[in-house]
């Protein structure tokens, strides 16, 4: 059998970002780099849980609560400083 170490929050935050930046946040930017930088801020503002991937985690993590307010943050911060140049406006 093939153990693997995962974080539990981070399909978590994955699964609110996707609800988030579908309806929410919907017309802020969704690069791949910008995903990115919101799923680490995100994942960082929250605490580390890991656990082996065989085991059931179906309740490990951190509350849903706390993943939504991390994720949020993490957009509002990244909207605010993108790690590249804005797109010109177009009139």
């Amino acid at each position: 059998m093939e153990w693997s170490v995962r974080n539990a929050n981070y399909e978590k935050v994955l699964a609110v970002m996707e609800i988030y930046l579908s309806e929410r946040y919907a017309k802020i930017c969704n690069c791949p780099r910008c995903r990115n930088d919101i799923a680490a801020l995100a994942l960082n503002y929250l605490p580390p849980h890991y656990y082996v991937e065989s085991e059931n985690h179906k309740d490990l993590g951190s509350p849903w609560v706390m993943v939504e307010t991390a994720v949020a943050e993490a957009i509002d911060r990244v909207v605010e400083y993108p790690n590249h140049p804005n797109e010109p406006k177009v009139a």
